[in-house]
């Protein structure tokens, strides 16, 4: 994850303890159907790229096909180059992997495994348990058929998102496995989708013939020419197959975050059919931009509804009201999220006489403002008045960063003795103060690991040894609900301290943040005597 931050404090007594390290990763036996090619990764949240080599099997089943059947892919990859800058637990995860076809067929398949919860080490190599799923060959395929891996790609859901880690293979590194097509072919499926470019977050109207009657049809997107696809791109669908074998439904994309602006394939799979048809994303449709007013004139305090169309979907949009310099009024901005269809609608107030134009922009992108013209007129009649004079006042604001700081880096739990103290020894964790001046809407984790306690002879007391108990407040003007961790014993799993989670309803969170815990150490009845000390990790992320 990017933008990790982390302090270390030392918590000093007559004792205390960590996780024993991970056992080293094992690699696969090499094995009919082996490669280990180069794969360059592009890892999520901005960590980077990384390259390096991995071990790839392929078992195929069964060796024979009739043309359009069903293979059976186990697929066993060795430690990716790919690692993670901090240690998660239980995070759900979706492996895949593209395997290029040449010989009796041509194109590309993707393997899809199901979802499965695993741990992920901070700072390791990470490996994918195998995994198996099942692939179409071609209907026009015949002979036998080489596939070779070009792609690998793992999805993982963290912090309410799905993060992506691809791997492409660097260079041809030969075939894997092979199955042979033989026998007549059957009617191929059709498939057909807009030609016309299609919005994220909406739905697409599919239509097809000659699918498996009654049968149950999964839509995928694709990359163009084959490779990568990925239900989940798709949160929902009313597609359905008749008992003639005829495909109706929508599809609904997900939103412009999870689908960029490109060419795609929309597959559709029946379990023993499948067709593709080509498809294009485009967030914005064709056309520039536009605003419109409910009303292009009134006197000072009327409320016209701004609108707008063109726009992307699911962005904040700025409303301003501009001066004759073109200077805008702080004072009268608004803001409103655009939706799926990139349209919005929102109330805008004339809160003075030097309002001369309304301003709209998409995410304070300068190639987005559109202004709409606003003439304020006077309310009665009267004579005139002694005039009127203006100073524009102006300042620039920027984002800060995301950080953290403590009281103190030391937390003593004293001395016990032997048989004689039985309870638990207490302390309290030194105040850290969050502060984000970001000024965006993407929250915040602040979580904690213990090492165990050691003691200059090599003695251990356990990490678990240690529970706390976290608070965390907002200090005034935060914007934005902090959420305190739940009790639990400490160790190398990482515990939550506090967090701030996004919120919807408004365009950003941030301000400074107050986070300690209580703790309690119970050191267990038969320890041998020294000074102990272990190290307790916080990660800000």
């Amino acid at each position: 994850m990017t933008g990790l931050l982390a302090a270390c404090f030392v918590l000093s007594l007559g004792c205390v303890g960590a996780a024993a390290p991970l056992p080293p990763h094992h690699a696969t036996a090499a094995a009919a159907g082996t490669v280990t090619p180069t794969v360059h990764c592009t890892l999520p949240a901005g960590q980077g790229e990384v390259t390096g080599p991995q071990e790839m099997n392929v078992e195929l089943s069964p060796a024979v096909v009739a043309p359009g059947g069903k293979v059976h892919a186990r697929v066993t990859l060795g430690a990716s180059p790919a690692t993670s800058a901090i240690a998660l637990d239980d995070v759900p995860t979706i492996p895949s992997i593209d395997l290029t076809m040449s010989g009796g067929a041509t194109g590309t398949v993707t393997v899809r495994g199901a979802e499965f919860t695993m741990d992920v080490p901070a700072g390791q190599p990470i490996e994918i348990p195998a995994y198996e799923g099942d692939f179409l060959v071609p209907v026009d395929a015949s002979g036998e058929i080489s596939l070779a891996p070009v792609r690998t790609l793992t999805q993982t859901k963290v912090l309410g998102s799905v993060f992506e880690t691809p791997c492409d293979v660097v260079g041809d590194v030969g075939s894997v496995g092979t199955v042979t097509a033989e026998g007549s072919t059957s009617e191929p499926a059709t498939l057909t989708a807009p030609a016309d470019p299609v919005r994220p977050n909406t739905a697409v109207k599919l239509r097809g013939s000659q699918w498996t009657p009654s049968a149950t049809p999964v839509p995928s997107l694709c990359a163009a020419g084959g490779g990568g696809c990925d239900p989940l791109k798709f949160t929902s669908n009313t597609l359905r197959i008749d008992s003639y074998g005829t495909l109706t439904g929508t599809a609904t994309l997900g939103e412009a975050g999870a689908v960029p602006d490109g060419r795609y394939e929309v597959k559709v799979n029946d379990g023993t059919k499948e067709a593709t048809a080509p498809l294009t994303v485009e967030a914005v449709a064709a056309g520039n931009r536009e605003i419109s007013l409910s009303a292009d004139s009134g006197p000072v305090g009327s409320v016209v509804t701004v609108s707008g169309r063109n726009y992307n979907p699911d962005r904040w949009i700025n409303i301003i009201g501009l001066d004759a310099a073109g200077t805008g009024l702080d004072d009268s901005a608004v803001y409103v999220k655009s939706g799926p269809d990139g349209t919005f609608a929102v109330e805008f107030t004339v809160i003075s006489d030097a309002v001369v134009a309304v301003q709209a922009d998409e995410g304070n992108d300068p190639a987005t403002v559109r202004t709409a013209p606003f003439t304020v007129t006077k309310e009665g009649g009267g004579g005139d008045d002694g005039g009127t004079a203006e100073q524009q006042l102006t300042t620039e604001v920027r984002a800060g960063t995301l950080s953290m700081t403590q009281t103190g880096d030391t937390v003593d739990f004293g001395t016990m003795v032997l048989g004689a103290d039985t309870g638990a020894q207490r302390a309290r964790l030194n105040r850290v103060e969050v502060e984000d001046a970001r000024g965006v809407n993407s929250g915040w984790s602040l979580t904690a690991t213990l090492s165990r306690f050691t003691s200059g002879d090599g003695n251990i007391i356990p990490a678990y040894a240690v529970r706390w108990t976290p608070a965390c407040s907002a200090r005034d003007g935060s914007v934005g609900t902090p959420v305190a961790g739940a009790p639990t014993a400490l160790g190398s799993e990482a515990a939550s301290l506090c967090r701030v989670d996004p919120d919807g309803s408004r365009p950003f969170t941030g301000g400074k943040f107050d986070a300690d815990a209580d703790l309690s150490l119970t050191v267990p009845e038969f320890t041998r005597p020294g000074d102990y000390s272990a190290t307790l990790t916080l990660t800000l992320l």
